[in-house]
C-alpha cells in the first residue's frame, strides 16, 4: 500500500479533497505578482511572482526563503514560479568577504538571508528588514535558510526533471555563477562541525545565531538538531542533483556528508525516547525536531520506533497538541515546560503556543507505532479548520487558554501539512 493510498483509507478523502483545497487557498493567497503591492511592504520590484508567508494581508510583508519553501512540496507552486525566487535569493548572495553590519553582526561568504523584502532588499536576521537589527537575534544569520533554499532549487529539479537547470547561470552578489555553484557556497556557509556534520550554535558572546526560523526567539548553543537535519536532507538533495549532472565526485562527497550527518544524529541528541533540541543552552525535549527526524526517514529502525512511541505518550498524556496543533516541547517534565531563554513570553509564539507547521510530520510519527493516534491528531486538525476557517484558520500559531489565534491563512500550516502527509 502506498503512503498516499494509506493516507486516503485512513483520513477518507473528504479529509483529504479539504486539506488540499485549504491548501491552495492559502497558498494563492500569498502571491504577489510583479508589480503587485502589499500593506507595509510597498510594490514587488524583483520582476518574479513571490509568496508571502501568510497571505497579503499579513504581519510578515516580505519574501521568507523557509516560509516559501514550506509551501513546496506538493506541486502546488509551478515550477517556472520557483525559478524565479530562485533567482531573486542567488542575486543578493555575498561573495568571499561576506558583509558587516554595525552592532557586531557579521553574515559569513556566500550565507542565504532569512528573508527579501518585495524590493530585492536582504534581510538577514530575524525581526529586522533593511536595518538588519542589533543582534537580538543573532549575529549570524539563521542556519536554516542555505538548506532550504536548495530545497527550493531540488523542487524545481523534481517537478522539472529537466538535470540542466542545475548547471544554468544565474546572477549573484558576487558575479554570474552555475547554480550548483551558487547552492554548495550556500550549504557551506553554514557551521558545521567537521567530525559530525552537526550544525553548531556557538556559544561565544557576539558570535551566537538562531539554529532555525521557527525557533528564532529562542536561544541554543552547541550542535542544533533541526538544522542538522536540514542540512543532511539538503545533502542528499545536492547528491542526487550533482548525480544527474553527471558530476560524481560531488555528488559522492555529499553522500559521504549524509552519511556521516546520519550516524551523529541519534549518538549526539537521542536519550530516553526523544531528541533534544540541542546539546548545549537549549538542551530539551523537541517535539517538532523528533517528528521531523522520523518523517525524513534518518533514524536506526528501533530508535525510530522509540522515537514514535515517545511521541504517542505526550499526545495521549494530554497538553502536547490541541486541537491537533504542536507545541515545540513537552507541557511538563525534566527536559519539557519552556525553554531557558526566550524572547517570547511562556504560553504564547513559540515558547508554549500551539503551531500546525509541523502536524504533518507529527502525523506520519505517530502512525509509525499508533495509526489511531496519528489519524486523531489529523481528524482534530481538519475539525479545527472547519470550524473556523471563516475566522482565518489555519492560523500561524494558537492558544485556545488564552484566546490566541495568531496570523491567518499562514503558509507552512497549509501547504506544508498537506505536503508532508502527500
Amino acid at each position: 500500500m502506498t503512503p498516499l493510498l494509506a493516507f486516503i483509507l485512513l483520513a477518507g478523502p473528504s479529509d483529504l479533497d479539504y486539506l488540499r483545497q485549504v491548501a491552495r487557498e492559502v497558498t494563492q493567497a500569498a502571491v504577489v505578482k510583479p508589480g503587485g503591492e502589499i500593506a507595509n511592504a510597498g510594490r514587488n520590484t524583483t520582476g518574479f511572482t513571490l509568496r508571502v508567508p501568510g497571505g497579503t494581508q499579513t504581519y510578515y510583508p516580505a519574501f521568507w526563503i523557509r516560509d516559501a519553501a514550506m509551501m513546496l512540496g506538493a506541486d502546488l507552486v509551478p515550477a517556472d514560479e520557483i525559478a524565479g525566487w530562485i533567482k531573486v535569493v542567488a542575486a543578493v548572495q555575498p561573495g568571499p568577504g561576506g558583509l558587516d553590519f554595525p552592532h557586531g553582526l557579521h553574515v559569513p561568504p556566500y550565507s542565504i538571508p532569512d528573508h527579501i523584502t518585495l524590493q530585492g532588499v536582504a534581510c538577514w536576521y530575524p525581526g529586522a528588514y533593511a536595518e538588519q537589527g542589533v543582534g537580538d537575534f543573532g549575529y549570524l544569520p539563521p542556519a536554516d535558510d542555505a538548506f532550504y533554499f536548495i530545497q527550493m532549487v531540488y523542487e524545481r529539479y523534481r517537478l522539472t526533471r529537466k538535470a540542466a537547470t542545475f548547471s544554468e547561470k544565474v546572477k549573484t552578489g558576487w558575479g554570474e555563477a552555475a547554480l550548483s555553484e551558487v547552492s554548495v557556497k550556500a550549504f557551506d556557509s553554514v557551521a558545521a562541525d567537521p567530525a559530525t556534520g552537526l550544525v553548531l550554535c556557538d556559544a561565544t558572546p557576539g558570535k551566537g545565531r538562531v539554529d532555525w526560523g521557527f525557533c528564532d526567539s529562542i536561544s541554543k548553543t552547541g550542535s542544533c538538531l533541526m538544522p542538522s537535519l536540514l542540512r543532511w536532507q539538503a545533502a542528499r538533495r545536492l547528491a542526487e542533483l550533482f548525480g544527474a549532472i553527471g558530476q560524481e565526485s560531488q555528488a559522492k562527497r555529499f553522500r559521504e556528508e549524509a552519511d556521516r550527518i546520519r550516524k551523529s544524529v541519534p549518538e549526539v541528541f537521542y536519550t530516553h525516547g526523544s531528541l533534544v533540541s540541542a546539546t548545549g543552552l537549549g538542551r530539551k525535549d523537541d517535539v517538532w525536531g523528533s517528528a521531523f527526524a522520523v518523517w525524513l526517514g534518518i533514524l536506526p529502525r528501533p530508535i525510530e520506533q522509540a522515537v514514535s512511541r515517545h511521541l504517542v505518550d505526550l499526545y495521549r498524556a494530554g497538553g502536547t497538541v490541541v486541537d491537533g496543533q504542536v507545541r515545540g516541547l513537552p507541557p511538563d517534565g525534566a527536559l519539557g515546560g519552556y525553554w531557558e531563554k526566550a524572547k517570547s513570553a511562556p504560553d504564547t509564539y513559540q515558547n508554549g503556543g500551539y503551531w500546525a507547521t509541523p502536524t504533518g510530520w507529527f502525523v506520519a510519527a505517530l502512525r509509525k507505532t499508533d495509526r489511531k493516534a496519528g489519524d486523531q491528531v489529523l481528524g482534530d486538525f481538519v475539525a479545527h479548520i472547519r470550524a473556523m476557517r471563516a475566522k482565518g484558520a489555519p492560523f500561524e500559531w494558537i492558544n485556545p487558554k488564552t484566546n490566541t489565534y495568531a496570523n491567518g491563512n499562514y503558509g507552512s500550516s497549509a501547504g506544508l501539512v498537506y505536503a508532508a502527509l502527500n
